[in-house]
């Protein structure tokens, strides 16, 4: 149940409020004091859209304020009441930007404010779209009979919509048109799968596919003799390198050989022009002992003279200091005079001579033995100039000695290299011997015409194996695309069968669809009908149609029932007769698309009613249609309708000639 609705800036609305209850709720006033306008502002508060914004014969600027004053913005308001909860929408619009703000709230929560959203949770909630709304809850100014006013042809279609049967229709004709294409395929897959029959696939796949096992059978056994040759070749090769190796090995004996015995010769030269000059000096060990002792002996004798003359050199250097401090002493006592510089005490000439004397003896004694040392010294400096002639001699005679040793061992060091040379003379013919013995001339040829052979076969296996692995290839090339023919085959078979039971189904569900379709329409029609039968006595005041009914005869037909018969509406009737029929309709209508929303809108719906039938109308309303429709919405200009009012009335009055604004007044 609808209950508010706020009209801000709406067209002739400045600011508008009214309060709807159950039953009949009226606007009444004369033409464009804003009645319309009120429905208007339901239809776009709740969709975003109303049937003359819709089709453009308004825009969304126009519908804001114009006179007395321009307006920027215009707000619309409202409030209901489903399944015991109240929800809250609106929508703004500005000049030049259309639909800024919009929301929707449930019991006072708010849910959204994007204006698209709006309308989605609106139709949720309501369970109604725009086009179900506009068409069965919804009828504006003057077009009661729009069901009349639809084409012949395409009323099926039109109520289709509503019932929502257009997605049967849709879906029909897509499977249809489905089962069609795929029809379609199937011929032309069936002229592929015959074409590649034709070229006997699944034969020539086969001897494809013997021939290849058969090369890859030879392929095997060559690719096993090419590693036994293999075998063979390695086999050789280690024999040849080894014949090799031993060559290799007993030419470098050989040189070796060669070079011993040239050594052997010269070393033989060496030790007989070394013995000749050596054959004196047998003893030559113990004499180099003999003259080692005397030199040891003359190094110790002229040490021992150093250590002398080193003292005597010191004692005459400690006899020239006391006699330089006794002639320095002379000095000072000459000097002197009367008295002692030190003691002050008297110093006579006599006891100055004295001192002198003293002085004087002391250096004579002192320089005596000077004398008496420096004649030792130069002694032993002669001796010692003896000694060490007679060291350096030693020296070089055991240095002549040592030599002349050094010559007697590298003798015998000849000696050994020469018994050694000659061992390994022996071991090298030895080894010389028994290489010869298995390098024969006729067992290296033997081996180097196996290895010629065994390279020979290996090349003409390798020749017969790429021939074949050429040969594969290509037999492979030509199966793999023999073989994706037929699997190509096959699938297209399968294609085939898949897809004609897919059209077989696609057929059976459009049969289906079909008839689900038809059903739907016969339970709508049963139920308009049922609907119609009840209310059409309640609204036809006359006893010439005694039913109206709605029937398929190819198209949907509104029928009224006469005493002849059944007979069209489109024909023969009357514009009240049509008025009424269409008015019954539009009530079943609403009653058969909501049975829980019960809202019906009727904006002047007595034109072209005469007074016996609006007073009959009139009484439907205050009687009837209160038990049937939760809520009526009637706009009209005729005061008669009033009477009938049992729940909200208002009266909208507006000075146009003065561009007022609409007046509300409550009755």
């Amino acid at each position: 149940m609808i209950k508010r609705i706020r009209l801000k800036n709406w067209k002739s609305h400045l600011s508008s409020e009214f309060l709807f209850s159950q039953g009949v709720n009226a606007l009444i006033g004369i033409m464009g004091s804003g009645k319309s306008s009120v429905m208007q502002g339901i239809s776009f508060v709740l969709f975003g859209t109303f049937p003359e914004l819709q089709t453009r014969k308004v825009r969304l600027d126009d519908l804001i304020m114009r006179k007395p004053q321009q307006k920027e913005t215009a707000e619309i308001e409202i409030e209901f009441v489903l399944y015991g909860k109240t929800y809250y929408a609106k929508r703004v619009i500005e000049k030049g930007k259309g639909t800024t703000h919009a929301e929707v709230r449930e019991e006072g929560r708010l849910i959204d404010v994007n204006p698209k959203n709006v309308t989605e949770i609106i139709e949720r909630i309501t369970g109604i779209d725009y086009d179900l709304f506009s068409k069965a809850v919804y009828s504006e100014q003057n077009a009661l009979d729009y069901f009349l006013r639809i084409p012949k042809g395409q009323r099926m279609e039109h109520i289709d919509r509503m019932l929502k049967l257009d997605r049967f229709e849709l879906a029909r004709s897509r499977c249809v048109f489905l089962a069609n294409k795929i029809d379609t395929e199937i011929t032309d897959r069936l002229k592929v799968i015959s074409d590649l029959e034709k070229e006997g696939l699944e034969k020539k796949t086969e001897e494809y596919r013997k021939e290849i096992e058969e090369i890859e059978e030879n392929i095997s056994l060559l690719e096993n003799k090419k590693k036994e040759i293999w075998k063979q070749k390695e086999k050789i090769q280690s024999l040849i390198k080894d014949i090799e190796e031993k060559e290799k090995n007993r030419n470098q004996l050989k040189l070796e050989l060669q070079g011993l015995v040239s050594g052997i010769k010269q070393i033989e030269s060496s030790l007989e022009k070394k013995k000749q000059s050596l054959k004196d000096y047998e003893n030559i060990g113990k004499e180099i002992e003999t003259v080692s002792e005397d030199i040891k002996r003359l190094e110790e004798e002229l040490k021992a003279i150093e250590t002398a003359l080193q003292k005597l050199r010191d004692k005459n250097a400690s006899v020239r200091t006391q006699i330089n401090a006794i002639v320095d002493e002379t000095k000072r006592i000459d000097s002197l005079g009367t008295k002692c510089p030190v003691c002050e005490s008297e110093i006579t000439p006599e006891k100055k001579k004295k001192l002198l004397l003293e002085r004087s003896e002391k250096k004579q004694a002192l320089e005596k033995e000077l004398e008496t040392a420096t004649k030792i010294i130069q002694e032993k400096e002669k001796h010692k100039q003896d000694i060490d002639e007679k060291l350096k001699a030693k020296i070089l005679k055991r240095e002549r000695l040592l030599s002349l040793k050094k010559d007697i061992d590298f003798v015998s060091e000849l000696e050994e290299r020469k018994e050694k040379y000659l061992k390994r003379i022996d071991e090298i013919e030895k080894n010389i011997k028994e290489l010869e013995m298995f390098l024969s001339e006729e067992k290296t040829k033997k081996a180097k015409q196996e290895f010629e052979e065994v390279i020979r076969k290996e090349t003409e296996t390798k020749e017969k194996l790429f021939s074949l692995l050429e040969r594969e290839k290509d037999k492979k090339s030509v199966f793999q695309d023999l073989n994706q023919r037929f699997e190509r085959l096959k699938e297209y078979k399968r294609e085939v069968k898949t897809k004609e039971n897919a059209s077989k189904k696609l057929k059976i569900f459009e049969k289906v669809l079909k008839i689900t379709q038809n059903r739907l329409r016969e339970e709508f029609l049963k139920k308009i009908n049922e609907i119609m039968r009840a209310v059409w006595t309640k609204l036809y005041p006359y006893a010439d149609f005694s039913e109206v009914r709605l029937e398929i005869d190819k198209d949907y037909v509104l029928q009224l029932k006469g005493k002849e018969g059944w007979v069209s509406v489109d024909g023969t009737a009357s514009g009240g007769e049509r008025s009424m029929a269409c008015l019954a309709l539009r009530i079943a209508f609403s009653l058969a698309f909501l049975p829980k929303l019960k809202w019906l809108i009727l904006d002047e719906p007595t034109h072209n009613l005469d007074d016996n039938a609006i007073q009959q109308f009139v009484q439907a309303l205050r009687e009837n249609l209160g038990g049937l429709i939760e809520q009526v919405f009637l706009i009209t200009h005729d005061e008669r309708v009033s009477e009938g009012i049992q729940g909200s009335l208002y009266r909208l009055e507006r000075n146009k000639d003065e561009n007022e604004p609409t007046q509300v007044i409550s009755s």
